[in-house]
């Protein structure tokens, strides 16, 4: 389309730019778009010399390579050849080329969201503190899965999976948490199947009969679980001690704090615990941290704000509960997450306020020393003084 001729001049349009797949990670082709050609959205397209099709394309990961925390911009990888037809669409003189990325998620009249996690991943707790609030305004209209990261690991060397599996068998695995630390992966796993407990014992029925009458998928709430979820790795932190730790005993507290009966969960988890793992290990997703919405893979930051944005575009018909939770933003404006921690100009600030401040201390000193000397010398010479004149005394006595 040559410029001019549209009315794509008459409205402002995001800035997406294309690079090629190569040479360096994702993550820093995307930060130098987003940072030095003013970005809205990144197009990666596939080497030349791939053998990837646009179908085998959608099972690639577009991995953060550990420094992404900086980047608040969409990225989508594509085929060679659409991105062929891109690049030459855009060298053709005089011609304006407009693209529009879409994430298609599906749509339904309630939403369901599947999340994979760990007990012990502070990440995951974090994220599902902030959602809580979110989660019980779609307590009618949202249907919440929890999952837990179980793998296996082939039976020989005990050393290699004690600790790590449950029973120090290497049926039921769960990642370590702490390394080193007093946490095992046999402690997580335990903490996950008492969540699971937790959630299937907890959970009420939200749906209305006409709702149900109408098509509507059955929507199910556990309101303690989430009182419980809020609480659990601020009252039990992994660096935690006594009955303050990570841990059942720390876990049942806490069970007792929201109103959850202890004895049912045990019952649960002694009755249960196996068939729990095996579910969890025959079901896992693509990574131990990840969320699906009706089946969709979520790829964004595992952020309250943006995760309750994607459920929110599942719905047939936005419902009410929606609009209480976010509003429109502009598009030009960064999507940026407030963490907590220092920022690097915060920590040049203390930096420069302790060095002003030892500067100070140290003329302090300074005064402070001059003060003792002098004071010091004064008396010497006082007595010094005094000295000489009971000598001087003694001499004219004599």
């Amino acid at each position: 389309m040559k410029a001019g001729e549209s009315g794509y001049n008459k409205i402002r349009l995001i800035n997406i730019v294309m690079v090629r797949r190569g040479n360096c990670s994702f993550t820093h082709k995307v930060r130098i778009a987003q940072d030095s050609k003013d970005a809205h959205a990144v197009i990666i397209i596939d080497r030349e010399d791939s053998d990837f099709t646009a179908e085998s394309l959608a099972n690639i990961i577009v991995a953060d390579d550990g420094y992404g925390d900086g980047i608040h911009i969409p990225s989508v990888l594509i085929s060679k050849e659409d991105g062929r037809r891109l690049i030459e669409a855009v060298e053709r003189p005089q011609v304006q080329v407009v693209v529009e990325l879409a994430w298609d998620l599906p749509t339904d009249q309630v939403v369901t969201m599947d999340m994979w996690m760990s007990s012990a991943s502070i990440e995951s707790n974090k994220f599902l503190k902030e959602f809580a609030p979110k989660r019980r305004v779609l307590n009618e209209v949202m249907i919440f899965n929890p999952h837990y990261a179980v793998f296996s690991m082939e039976k020989g060397n005990p050393e290699v999976y004690s600790g790590v599996c449950l029973g120090n068998e290497p049926r039921f695995c769960a990642e370590d948490p702490d390394g080193a630390g007093v946490i095992t992966g046999e402690e997580v796993l335990m903490e996950d199947v008492r969540q699971l407990c937790i959630h299937d014992r907890t959970k009420m029925k939200r749906s209305s009969l006409e709702d149900l009458m109408s098509g509507k998928h059955m929507v199910e709430y556990a309101a303690k679980y989430w009182d419980y979820m809020e609480k659990f790795l601020d009252r039990c932190p992994l660096d935690g001690t006594g009955s303050s730790k990570f841990g059942i005993e720390c876990s049942e507290k806490v069970m007792r704090e929201v109103g959850i009966d202890p004895k049912e969960i045990q019952d649960c988890t002694m009755h249960r615990r196996d068939t729990i793992l095996q579910h969890e290990l025959d079901n896992p997703a693509w990574s131990p941290r990840a969320i699906r919405i009706n089946g969709w893979r979520y790829s964004g930051m595992l952020e309250a704000d943006l995760v309750v944005r994607a459920v929110c575009s599942g719905f047939i018909h936005m419902p009410d509960e929606c609009n209480q939770l976010y509003q429109q933003r502009d598009v030009f404006r960064p999507y940026i997450v407030q963490k907590g921690g220092v920022s690097l100009g915060e920590l040049f600030g203390w930096l420069l306020a302790t060095i002003a401040l030892g500067f100070v201390c140290m003329l302090l000193y300074k005064r402070y020393l001059k003060k003792e000397m002098r004071t010091t010398l004064r008396e010497e010479v006082m007595l010094e003084v005094q000295a000489q004149m009971g000598e001087y005394a003694q001499l004219r006595g004599a």
